[in-house]
């Protein structure tokens, strides 16, 4: 098919040159494009995402959730869960002790 198409094959020598010569004049790249700017990035996404919604609709996210997470539990085991969420569980743990320990400090130097 790709033959079909005007212009050099992708990856080509005169694909990456042409490539080059368009680099830096579009206003997105003279501002760093997405690594420059998180907010644009962000809204991007945000956008794709609702038009991925509107197209197949919210069911298409629990599909494609469901098959991430078969594909996981096939190549890593169902332990990787269990140790991802043993990992979360004291990361929580650790915050919600870190934080009481500030309140404490808090408390304390304002009696």
């Amino acid at each position: 098919m790709a033959e079909d198409r005007p212009g050099p094959q992708p990856g080509s020598p005169g694909a990456r040159k042409i490539a080059e010569a368009h680099r830096g004049s579009h206003e997105h790249d003279l501002e760093g494009g997405f690594a420059a700017n998180p907010t644009l990035a962000r809204e991007a996404g945000r956008k794709g995402g609702e038009a991925v919604k509107r197209k197949y609709g919210s069911q298409f996210y629990k599909e494609i959730g469901k098959k991430g997470g078969e594909t996981v539990k096939l190549e890593r085991g169902s332990e990787f869960y269990a140790e991802i969420g043993r990992r979360g569980g004291e990361m929580r743990s650790a915050r919600l002790k870190e934080r009481l320990a500030r309140e404490e400090n808090t408390t304390r130097r304002s009696a």
